[in-house]
Protein backbone atom coordinates (compact mmCIF):
# COMPACT_ATOMS: atom_id res chain seq x y z
CA UNK A 1 0.00 0.00 0.00
CA UNK A 2 2.79 2.41 0.65
CA UNK A 3 4.44 1.57 -2.52
CA UNK A 4 1.62 1.97 -4.48
CA UNK A 5 1.22 5.51 -2.66
CA UNK A 6 4.87 6.41 -3.35
CA UNK A 7 4.59 5.71 -6.80
CA UNK A 8 1.37 7.49 -7.33
CA UNK A 9 3.13 10.54 -5.06
CA UNK A 10 6.01 10.12 -7.65
CA UNK A 11 4.02 9.98 -10.84
CA UNK A 12 2.01 13.13 -9.60
CA UNK A 13 5.35 14.57 -8.92
CA UNK A 14 7.15 13.69 -11.91
CA UNK A 15 3.58 14.97 -14.20
CA UNK A 16 3.84 18.03 -12.38
CA UNK A 17 7.30 18.58 -13.01
CA UNK A 18 6.69 18.13 -16.31
CA UNK A 19 3.68 20.82 -16.79
CA UNK A 20 5.76 23.24 -14.66
CA UNK A 21 8.84 22.54 -17.37
CA UNK A 22 6.75 23.12 -20.50
CA UNK A 23 5.86 27.10 -20.05
CA UNK A 24 9.62 27.70 -19.47
CA UNK A 25 10.98 25.85 -21.96
CA UNK A 26 8.34 27.84 -24.45
CA UNK A 27 8.89 31.44 -22.65
CA UNK A 28 12.90 30.52 -23.58
CA UNK A 29 12.32 29.38 -27.16
CA UNK A 30 10.09 32.81 -27.83
CA UNK A 31 12.96 34.83 -26.33
CA UNK A 32 15.98 33.27 -27.80
CA UNK A 33 13.48 33.38 -31.39
CA UNK A 34 12.99 37.49 -30.84
CA UNK A 35 16.66 38.06 -30.05
CA UNK A 36 17.88 36.24 -33.63
CA UNK A 37 15.22 38.45 -35.31
CA UNK A 38 17.18 41.42 -33.82
CA UNK A 39 20.15 40.35 -34.41
CA UNK A 40 19.40 39.68 -38.51
CA UNK A 41 17.83 42.99 -38.63
CA UNK A 42 20.34 44.83 -36.95
CA UNK A 43 22.71 43.67 -39.47
CA UNK A 44 20.70 45.48 -41.65
CA UNK A 45 19.37 48.35 -40.00
CA UNK A 46 20.76 51.85 -41.29
CA UNK A 47 19.59 55.66 -40.80
CA UNK A 48 16.79 56.79 -43.07
CA UNK A 49 18.16 58.53 -45.94
CA UNK A 50 15.46 60.41 -47.68
CA UNK A 51 14.71 60.50 -51.22
CA UNK A 52 15.98 62.80 -53.82
CA UNK A 53 12.58 64.28 -54.68
CA UNK A 54 12.28 64.49 -50.50
CA UNK A 55 16.04 66.28 -50.22
CA UNK A 56 15.08 69.11 -53.06
CA UNK A 57 11.78 69.74 -51.37
CA UNK A 58 13.29 70.23 -47.99
CA UNK A 59 15.97 72.86 -49.89
CA UNK A 60 13.11 74.68 -51.64
CA UNK A 61 11.23 74.89 -48.50
CA UNK A 62 14.39 76.01 -46.12
CA UNK A 63 15.24 78.58 -48.97
CA UNK A 64 18.68 76.50 -49.45
CA UNK A 65 18.40 77.18 -52.71
CA UNK A 66 16.57 80.73 -53.14
CA UNK A 67 17.42 82.55 -50.74
CA UNK A 68 21.20 83.88 -50.65
CA UNK A 69 21.25 84.71 -46.85
CA UNK A 70 20.18 80.69 -46.05
CA UNK A 71 22.58 78.94 -49.06
CA UNK A 72 24.43 75.84 -47.65
CA UNK A 73 25.49 72.78 -49.68
CA UNK A 74 25.18 72.44 -52.98
CA UNK A 75 22.57 75.01 -54.65
CA UNK A 76 21.91 75.83 -58.37
CA UNK A 77 23.36 80.02 -58.96
CA UNK A 78 21.80 82.20 -61.62
CA UNK A 79 23.32 85.23 -60.42
CA UNK A 80 24.95 87.61 -63.51
CA UNK A 81 28.49 87.01 -64.20
CA UNK A 82 28.82 90.30 -65.95
CA UNK A 83 26.74 92.80 -67.51
CA UNK A 84 25.66 91.58 -70.97
CA UNK A 85 25.93 87.92 -69.92
CA UNK A 86 22.18 87.34 -70.30
CA UNK A 87 20.91 84.07 -69.19
CA UNK A 88 23.33 82.61 -66.63
CA UNK A 89 23.16 78.90 -65.07
CA UNK A 90 25.81 77.27 -62.36
CA UNK A 91 26.39 75.56 -59.55
CA UNK A 92 27.91 76.34 -56.15
CA UNK A 93 28.78 74.42 -52.53
CA UNK A 94 28.72 76.01 -49.44
CA UNK A 95 30.47 75.06 -46.10
CA UNK A 96 29.78 76.35 -42.90
CA UNK A 97 32.69 76.32 -40.60
CA UNK A 98 31.05 78.02 -37.53
CA UNK A 99 27.09 79.05 -36.94
CA UNK A 100 27.33 81.78 -39.72
CA UNK A 101 31.50 81.76 -41.26
CA UNK A 102 31.40 79.49 -44.09
CA UNK A 103 33.46 78.69 -46.99
CA UNK A 104 31.67 78.93 -50.51
CA UNK A 105 32.81 77.69 -54.07
CA UNK A 106 31.02 78.44 -57.24
CA UNK A 107 31.13 78.12 -61.10
CA UNK A 108 28.49 79.99 -63.81
CA UNK A 109 28.05 79.71 -67.39
CA UNK A 110 25.81 82.19 -69.75
CA UNK A 111 24.03 82.44 -72.93
CA UNK A 112 27.10 84.51 -74.28
CA UNK A 113 29.68 82.19 -72.95
CA UNK A 114 30.16 84.52 -70.21
CA UNK A 115 32.53 82.11 -67.73
CA UNK A 116 33.42 82.87 -63.83
CA UNK A 117 34.68 80.32 -60.92
CA UNK A 118 34.93 82.00 -57.79
CA UNK A 119 36.26 80.69 -54.20
CA UNK A 120 35.03 82.80 -51.18
CA UNK A 121 35.43 83.23 -47.34
CA UNK A 122 33.17 85.15 -45.05
CA UNK A 123 32.81 85.44 -41.60
CA UNK A 124 29.90 87.44 -40.74
CA UNK A 125 28.31 89.11 -37.56
CA UNK A 126 30.87 88.84 -35.40
CA UNK A 127 32.00 91.74 -32.48
CA UNK A 128 28.46 91.16 -31.65
CA UNK A 129 26.85 91.86 -34.92
CA UNK A 130 29.42 94.53 -35.51
CA UNK A 131 31.52 93.26 -38.77
CA UNK A 132 31.49 91.29 -41.47
CA UNK A 133 35.15 89.93 -42.65
CA UNK A 134 34.75 88.85 -46.43
CA UNK A 135 37.61 87.49 -48.86
CA UNK A 136 37.01 85.53 -52.37
CA UNK A 137 39.28 85.26 -55.80
CA UNK A 138 38.14 84.45 -59.02
CA UNK A 139 38.64 84.47 -62.40
CA UNK A 140 36.06 86.10 -64.93
CA UNK A 141 35.99 85.94 -69.34
CA UNK A 142 33.09 88.54 -70.40
CA UNK A 143 33.61 87.29 -74.18
CA UNK A 144 31.02 90.12 -75.19
CA UNK A 145 30.63 93.00 -73.33
CA UNK A 146 28.82 95.77 -75.48
CA UNK A 147 30.48 99.42 -76.11
CA UNK A 148 28.99 102.03 -78.33
CA UNK A 149 30.86 104.73 -77.70
CA UNK A 150 30.61 107.72 -75.73
CA UNK A 151 27.82 109.84 -75.16
CA UNK A 152 24.42 110.08 -75.16
CA UNK A 153 23.86 110.67 -78.87
CA UNK A 154 25.40 107.09 -80.10
CA UNK A 155 23.11 104.77 -82.71
CA UNK A 156 22.00 101.51 -81.84
CA UNK A 157 24.50 100.70 -84.82
CA UNK A 158 27.15 101.77 -83.26
CA UNK A 159 27.29 98.39 -81.27
CA UNK A 160 30.65 96.86 -80.80
CA UNK A 161 31.87 93.74 -78.61
CA UNK A 162 35.19 93.63 -76.15
CA UNK A 163 36.62 90.64 -74.19
CA UNK A 164 37.44 91.07 -71.25
CA UNK A 165 39.51 88.26 -69.01
CA UNK A 166 39.48 89.56 -65.33
CA UNK A 167 41.61 87.81 -62.38
CA UNK A 168 40.51 89.11 -58.92
CA UNK A 169 41.61 88.74 -55.78
CA UNK A 170 39.58 90.91 -52.62
CA UNK A 171 39.35 91.00 -48.83
CA UNK A 172 36.88 93.82 -47.22
CA UNK A 173 35.30 94.59 -43.69
CA UNK A 174 32.23 96.12 -43.14
CA UNK A 175 31.64 97.77 -39.71
CA UNK A 176 27.97 98.97 -38.58
CA UNK A 177 28.68 101.30 -35.46
CA UNK A 178 24.66 101.41 -35.00
CA UNK A 179 21.83 99.59 -36.20
CA UNK A 180 21.36 101.51 -39.66
CA UNK A 181 24.85 103.17 -39.93
CA UNK A 182 27.79 101.58 -41.66
CA UNK A 183 31.10 101.79 -43.19
CA UNK A 184 32.87 99.52 -45.59
CA UNK A 185 36.48 98.96 -46.80
CA UNK A 186 38.09 96.62 -49.13
CA UNK A 187 41.18 96.19 -50.96
CA UNK A 188 42.29 93.65 -54.33
CA UNK A 189 44.09 93.48 -56.84
CA UNK A 190 42.61 93.04 -60.37
CA UNK A 191 44.21 91.65 -63.46
CA UNK A 192 42.53 92.72 -66.99
CA UNK A 193 43.42 91.37 -70.26
CA UNK A 194 41.69 92.52 -73.31
CA UNK A 195 40.44 90.31 -76.35
CA UNK A 196 38.89 90.15 -79.42
CA UNK A 197 35.64 90.83 -78.91
CA UNK A 198 32.56 87.30 -79.95
CA UNK A 199 29.52 87.69 -81.25
CA UNK A 200 27.85 88.54 -84.16
CA UNK A 201 28.59 92.73 -83.48
CA UNK A 202 32.03 93.38 -84.72
CA UNK A 203 34.89 93.63 -82.08
CA UNK A 204 35.28 97.12 -80.86
CA UNK A 205 38.83 97.71 -82.09
CA UNK A 206 37.27 97.31 -85.78
CA UNK A 207 35.28 100.25 -85.19
CA UNK A 208 37.39 102.42 -82.47
CA UNK A 209 40.99 103.49 -81.46
CA UNK A 210 42.16 104.92 -78.43
CA UNK A 211 40.70 108.50 -78.70
CA UNK A 212 37.05 107.25 -78.82
CA UNK A 213 37.85 104.46 -76.72
CA UNK A 214 40.24 105.22 -73.98
CA UNK A 215 42.80 103.40 -73.24
CA UNK A 216 42.00 100.25 -76.21
CA UNK A 217 44.26 97.62 -76.44
CA UNK A 218 45.64 97.69 -72.69
CA UNK A 219 46.26 95.28 -70.14
CA UNK A 220 45.85 97.16 -67.30
CA UNK A 221 46.56 96.18 -63.74
CA UNK A 222 45.24 97.60 -60.21
CA UNK A 223 45.25 97.66 -56.76
CA UNK A 224 41.48 98.68 -55.86
CA UNK A 225 40.82 100.28 -53.00
CA UNK A 226 37.63 100.52 -51.89
CA UNK A 227 35.28 102.77 -48.98
CA UNK A 228 31.96 103.38 -48.60
CA UNK A 229 29.68 104.93 -45.93
CA UNK A 230 25.89 105.47 -45.80
CA UNK A 231 22.29 104.28 -43.94
CA UNK A 232 20.75 101.32 -44.61
CA UNK A 233 17.51 99.78 -42.60
CA UNK A 234 16.29 97.81 -45.74
CA UNK A 235 14.48 94.80 -45.00
CA UNK A 236 17.10 92.94 -46.64
CA UNK A 237 19.43 93.78 -49.30
CA UNK A 238 17.95 91.25 -51.64
CA UNK A 239 14.76 92.22 -51.23
CA UNK A 240 12.77 94.63 -49.33
CA UNK A 241 9.54 97.16 -49.32
CA UNK A 242 9.88 99.19 -46.49
CA UNK A 243 12.83 101.34 -45.34
CA UNK A 244 15.95 102.85 -47.06
CA UNK A 245 19.42 103.04 -48.17
CA UNK A 246 21.81 106.02 -48.34
CA UNK A 247 25.45 105.18 -49.41
CA UNK A 248 28.46 106.81 -51.03
CA UNK A 249 30.78 104.98 -52.76
CA UNK A 250 34.46 106.13 -53.53
CA UNK A 251 36.36 103.08 -55.66
CA UNK A 252 40.77 103.98 -56.42
CA UNK A 253 42.14 102.13 -59.41
CA UNK A 254 46.30 102.73 -58.31
CA UNK A 255 47.60 101.79 -61.86
CA UNK A 256 50.14 98.61 -61.86
CA UNK A 257 51.57 99.69 -65.33
CA UNK A 258 52.76 102.80 -67.23
CA UNK A 259 48.54 104.35 -67.52
CA UNK A 260 46.75 106.69 -64.93
CA UNK A 261 45.51 106.15 -61.68
CA UNK A 262 41.81 107.23 -61.77
CA UNK A 263 38.60 106.57 -59.06
CA UNK A 264 35.08 106.11 -59.41
CA UNK A 265 32.40 108.00 -57.29
CA UNK A 266 29.04 106.67 -56.41
CA UNK A 267 25.95 107.96 -54.90
CA UNK A 268 22.80 106.00 -53.83
CA UNK A 269 19.55 106.99 -52.91
CA UNK A 270 16.68 104.24 -51.93
CA UNK A 271 13.61 104.98 -49.81
CA UNK A 272 10.90 102.19 -50.05
CA UNK A 273 7.34 103.97 -48.96
CA UNK A 274 4.33 101.60 -47.70
CA UNK A 275 0.77 102.06 -48.08
CA UNK A 276 -2.16 100.56 -45.91
CA UNK A 277 0.58 97.91 -44.08
CA UNK A 278 2.20 97.09 -47.00
CA UNK A 279 -0.35 96.42 -49.58
CA UNK A 280 1.24 98.83 -51.69
CA UNK A 281 5.06 100.73 -51.82
CA UNK A 282 6.04 103.59 -53.93
CA UNK A 283 9.48 102.68 -54.49
CA UNK A 284 12.03 105.23 -55.27
CA UNK A 285 15.92 105.56 -56.78
CA UNK A 286 18.57 108.04 -57.54
CA UNK A 287 22.13 107.74 -58.67
CA UNK A 288 25.20 109.12 -59.19
CA UNK A 289 28.45 107.80 -61.18
CA UNK A 290 31.39 109.74 -62.26
CA UNK A 291 35.14 109.05 -63.03
CA UNK A 292 37.09 111.42 -61.25
CA UNK A 293 41.13 112.48 -61.58
CA UNK A 294 42.53 110.36 -64.31
CA UNK A 295 41.75 108.30 -67.76
CA UNK A 296 39.76 105.03 -66.94
CA UNK A 297 39.59 102.08 -69.60
CA UNK A 298 36.72 102.19 -72.01
CA UNK A 299 35.18 99.14 -70.36
CA UNK A 300 35.18 100.75 -66.66
CA UNK A 301 33.37 104.13 -67.87
CA UNK A 302 29.89 104.45 -66.44
CA UNK A 303 26.84 103.58 -68.01
CA UNK A 304 22.82 103.65 -68.54
CA UNK A 305 21.31 100.69 -69.62
CA UNK A 306 20.15 97.19 -68.70
CA UNK A 307 17.96 95.35 -65.89
CA UNK A 308 18.77 97.77 -63.46
CA UNK A 309 19.09 100.93 -64.80
CA UNK A 310 16.97 102.14 -67.74
CA UNK A 311 15.27 99.08 -68.36
CA UNK A 312 13.97 99.87 -71.78
CA UNK A 313 17.88 100.06 -73.50
CA UNK A 314 19.76 97.38 -74.35
CA UNK A 315 23.23 96.87 -71.96
CA UNK A 316 25.61 99.73 -71.32
CA UNK A 317 23.63 101.68 -74.38
CA UNK A 318 24.88 105.21 -72.98
CA UNK A 319 28.43 105.54 -71.55
CA UNK A 320 30.43 108.45 -70.46
CA UNK A 321 32.22 110.07 -67.65
CA UNK A 322 29.38 110.97 -65.15
CA UNK A 323 25.70 109.64 -64.74
CA UNK A 324 22.86 110.40 -63.40
CA UNK A 325 18.92 108.44 -63.38
CA UNK A 326 16.38 108.00 -60.87
CA UNK A 327 13.54 105.32 -60.79
CA UNK A 328 9.89 105.28 -59.38
CA UNK A 329 8.00 102.23 -59.05
CA UNK A 330 4.41 101.52 -57.96
CA UNK A 331 4.36 97.97 -56.12
CA UNK A 332 1.63 96.29 -55.52
CA UNK A 333 1.65 92.82 -53.28
CA UNK A 334 -1.51 90.25 -54.29
CA UNK A 335 0.48 87.55 -52.63
CA UNK A 336 2.53 89.44 -49.85
CA UNK A 337 4.86 85.78 -49.46
CA UNK A 338 6.02 85.45 -53.18
CA UNK A 339 4.46 87.64 -55.81
CA UNK A 340 4.53 91.66 -56.46
CA UNK A 341 3.60 93.86 -59.52
CA UNK A 342 5.04 97.35 -60.48
CA UNK A 343 4.29 99.73 -62.88
CA UNK A 344 7.62 101.80 -63.00
CA UNK A 345 9.30 104.66 -64.86
CA UNK A 346 12.99 105.22 -65.15
CA UNK A 347 14.85 108.38 -66.51
CA UNK A 348 18.96 109.50 -66.76
CA UNK A 349 21.46 110.74 -68.93
CA UNK A 350 25.30 110.98 -69.41
CA UNK A 351 27.84 113.30 -70.27
CA UNK A 352 31.80 113.99 -70.57
CA UNK A 353 31.01 116.51 -67.80
CA UNK A 354 29.25 116.38 -64.48
CA UNK A 355 27.75 119.83 -65.55
CA UNK A 356 27.06 119.08 -68.66
CA UNK A 357 24.13 116.56 -67.69
CA UNK A 358 21.64 118.22 -68.84
CA UNK A 359 17.42 117.64 -68.86
CA UNK A 360 17.66 117.78 -72.97
CA UNK A 361 19.72 114.65 -73.25
CA UNK A 362 17.03 112.46 -71.09
CA UNK A 363 16.45 109.28 -71.37
CA UNK A 364 13.57 107.49 -70.12
CA UNK A 365 11.18 104.16 -70.44
CA UNK A 366 8.49 103.02 -68.58
CA UNK A 367 6.58 99.59 -68.23
CA UNK A 368 5.14 96.67 -66.05
CA UNK A 369 7.13 93.85 -64.20
CA UNK A 370 6.32 91.02 -62.24
CA UNK A 371 8.54 89.39 -59.60
CA UNK A 372 7.98 86.46 -57.60
CA UNK A 373 10.13 86.31 -54.12
CA UNK A 374 10.88 85.01 -50.90
CA UNK A 375 10.23 86.92 -47.82
CA UNK A 376 14.25 88.00 -47.80
CA UNK A 377 14.97 87.69 -51.37
CA UNK A 378 14.00 87.94 -55.51
CA UNK A 379 14.06 84.46 -56.85
CA UNK A 380 12.60 85.84 -60.87
CA UNK A 381 11.80 89.51 -61.89
CA UNK A 382 10.05 89.45 -65.35
CA UNK A 383 10.22 93.05 -66.66
CA UNK A 384 8.56 94.35 -69.58
CA UNK A 385 10.20 98.22 -70.61
CA UNK A 386 10.00 100.53 -73.39
CA UNK A 387 12.14 103.49 -74.42
CA UNK A 388 12.66 104.89 -77.58
CA UNK A 389 14.33 102.48 -79.22
CA UNK A 390 11.41 99.74 -78.88
CA UNK A 391 10.49 97.03 -76.42
CA UNK A 392 12.45 95.37 -74.06
CA UNK A 393 12.28 92.15 -71.84
CA UNK A 394 14.22 92.36 -68.78
CA UNK A 395 14.64 88.23 -67.15
CA UNK A 396 16.82 88.88 -63.85
CA UNK A 397 17.08 87.02 -60.00
CA UNK A 398 17.07 90.26 -57.98
CA UNK A 399 15.46 93.37 -57.29
CA UNK A 400 16.18 96.14 -59.50
CA UNK A 401 16.63 98.15 -56.33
Amino acid sequence: MNVFRFRRVAGAATLTSALLATPATAQQSRTEAIEQAQAEKAKVLAPYAPSTAEHVLDQIETRAWLDPNFLHGFYPTFASIYPGGGFTLGGGYRKYTGYYSHVDVRGSWSLANFKQVEVSAAAPRIANGMVDLRARAGWRDATQIPFFGLGPTTGEGDRTNARINETYVEGSALVRPTRRLFIRGAASFEDYTEKSGEGTFPSVEERFDASTAPRLGENPRFVHVQGQFGADWLDSPFYSRSGGLYRYSFNQYLSQGDGDNFGLVRTDLVQHLPILRETWVISLRGRTESVVGGVAPYFFTPYLGDGNTLRGYSTARFRDRHTAMGSAELRWFPNRLGLDLALFYDAGTVAPEFRSLAWRELKSDYGFGVRFHTPGATVLRLDLARGDEGWRFVFATSAPF
